[in-house]
């Protein structure tokens, strides 16, 4: 089995490249360290990127057939700097523009910008992690679930209406034990009728900051290498460039990109094409690396790179099923489906 880049493009740019805009968010949901934020981050301190350095990032990847993907540690509608983010992202014509968002914000001048007419596709992903609002109330702390679903109606309706083919809406769901199994292929019947792709994530303790839950404990024999060092890079708030978008800790980081000539540099860097080459040989001599139990839910051919493949093909017949996801599916192939 071979295992590297996806493409030969991908050599030289990151396919998805992800921005850290913010690290604040307004909920507590009980599977994300913002559940107790100070507790799994002790000098944690509410940042936000400036304009300037989001300009800089726009600025490189629109040279690129690559994503640009709002993640990992907050709320990037939260920001008052969204709509101009988004207009930018536009005028510079960025291929791929995706983002997660808990949904509360997705409304009135949010979701105009979204909607306006561009050459960007742009994928817009709610997680949800429950179907009833009994089962969302207790793990999506602090939203509100009638006002999301408000929210996600209207966006599809106002796509629809205006015959928008290039902004796609998708929801999630986290498959953990606050959530049967029967409630989690539900939502995939009920929510697959009304958007245009549903992720079902396994659950992950986020490098040991939030809980376990007895969840993975599945023997692997062979740990094959992590789809995550070929496929994306981060960048923080404050510059900073880390390999693994999972890392809250940023004990992955490898540059600041106010430091170095382009992110296309420290993508190509010897100490990256290194990190690369250890994965294919299965030497996970990173610290991050070696503690790292996530690799057993990133399957090749299965990722978000599948997932946004699916969402913005027009043969659906290709597209995969998202139930195969579940715990309950042992992993074959070293990680391939």
């Amino acid at each position: 089995m071979e295992y590297g880049f996806l493409r030969k493009e991908d050599e030289f740019f990151p396919p998805i490249l992800h921005v850290e805009t913010t690290n604040i968010c307004n909920l507590r949901c009980i599977h994300c360290p913002h559940n107790d934020i100070y507790a799994a981050i002790p000098d944690y301190k509410p940042q936000s990127i400036k304009f300037d350095l989001w300009k800089k990032i726009v600025d490189e990847v629109c040279q690129f057939d690559s994503t640009l993907r709002l993640t990992p540690d907050g709320e990037p509608l939260i920001l008052k700097d969204f709509v101009e983010q988004v207009k930018y992202v536009q005028e510079k014509k960025v291929k791929t523009f995706a983002f997660n968002t808990h949904g509360m914000f997705l409304e009135n001048e949010i979701a105009e910008v979204l909607l306006a007419k561009s050459e960007t596709n742009i994928a817009v992903e709610v997680s949800l992690d429950a179907l009833y609002k009994n089962s969302y109330d207790k793990i999506r702390l602090q939203s509100d679930y009638n006002r999301v679903l408000k929210n996600i109606f209207n966006f599809v309706y106002e796509r629809n209406k205006r015959k928008i083919e290039n902004v796609k809406i998708m929801v999630s769901i986290v498959a953990q034990p606050e959530v049967s199994e029967s409630e989690i292929k539900l939502f995939n019947e009920f929510w697959s009728q009304v958007v245009d792709k549903v992720i079902i994530r396994n659950y992950v303790d986020t490098k040991g900051l939030t809980p376990t839950k007895g969840i993975d404990e599945r023997e692997v024999e062979n740990r094959w290498p992590c789809l995550v060092v070929f496929t994306r890079l981060v960048i923080t708030y404050d510059g900073g460039i880390r390999f693994c978008p999972d890392d809250w800790q940023k004990s992955t980081t490898v540059a600041n990109l106010n430091n170095v000539e382009s992110i296309q540099s420290v993508w190509t860097s010897p100490q990256l094409v290194e990190l690369r080459k250890n994965h294919l040989e299965r030497k996970f001599s990173h610290p991050t690396c070696k503690k790292c139990t996530d690799w057993k839910v990133i399957r090749w051919g299965s990722d978000y790179t599948k997932a946004l493949s699916d969402v913005f093909s027009e043969n659906k017949s290709e597209r995969e099923d998202n139930l195969k996801f579940l715990w309950k599916n042992d992993l074959q192939n070293g990680g391939k489906k």
